[in-house]
């Protein structure tokens, strides 16, 4: 298997690819049908090689997905938390007019703030997603035409 800093080859690709179909190919096949019965082990082992021989790319877009999604998440809990603050803050003084007007100004423009920000890093983070996943889909396009090229020149 290839190291996780040594970017996978097509060629590795194709070899796991060949190993699992070979697995599949010498199964033993059942009585009177086009089923087989396959190792479970085998099967599972050539999967999850495949899977660990995805280009870094394909990990990279799930992280990215990820670390977004946890981004969002922080800013609209800070959000909520500004909000409360203030909320509190504005219970408190509530008797004082002009000091009651200024923490609810001062909250909005945190939260309008926090709101902006959180906007900001959700675009880009979607953008780059984006970039990264479409890059990912052209690869794994050219990788199906070649997958069906050669098997045309199998038959």
């Amino acid at each position: 298997m290839p190291d996780g800093n040594v970017r996978t080859t097509d060629k590795d690709l194709y070899e796991l690819l060949d190993q699992l179909q070979a697995t599949v190919e010498q199964a033993k096949g059942v009585p009177f049908s086009d089923n087989c019965i396959v190792d479970r082990a085998d099967v599972l082992y050539w999967i999850k090689q495949i899977r660990a021989s995805f280009p870094s790319e394909v990990q990279q877009a799930k992280w990215i997905v990820d670390r977004q999604r946890q981004v969002v998440a922080s800013a609209r809990q800070k959000a909520e938390s500004i909000l409360r603050e203030s909320e509190q803050r504005q219970a408190i003084m509530v008797d004082e007019h002009q000091v009651t007007l200024l923490a609810k100004e001062q909250s909005d423009r945190i939260l309008a703030e926090a709101n902006q920000q959180s906007e900001e890093i959700y675009s880009r983070s979607i953008d780059y997603a984006r970039k990264r996943l479409t890059e990912l889909e052209n690869e794994l396009t050219d990788i199906l035409v070649r997958i069906q090229k050669d098997k045309k020149e199998l038959k």
